[in-house]
């Protein structure tokens, strides 16, 4: 019975099995864009008229958002001045 158990096509070549796989990467400007329309949207927010937690979420978003944002920023100026810095 163990021998009816089929994992997978064995009978593929390799070259098939590894064009089927696609894997989609997050780019830093995607994390960039997605963290502004956050901060964005929390922005625009009156805090006056909501209850203190959902005014702590706020500025939990705010902050969030600021640190997505100077997180990726700063990964994409090391990449790109990373040259820079190895010619001296």
């Amino acid at each position: 019975m163990a021998d009816d158990l089929v994992i997978g096509d064995e009978n593929k070549p390799a070259e098939e099995i590894a064009d089927e796989t696609v894997i989609e990467y997050t780019t830093a400007s995607e994390y960039i864009q997605c963290a502004y329309y956050a901060f964005d949207m929390a922005a625009n927010i009156d805090t006056a008229l909501l209850n203190k937690s959902d005014e702590r979420r706020v500025h939990r978003l705010r902050r969030q958002s600021l640190r997505i944002m100077s997180e990726c920023l700063n990964d994409l100026y090391n990449e790109i001045f990373d040259d820079e810095k190895t010619d001296d």
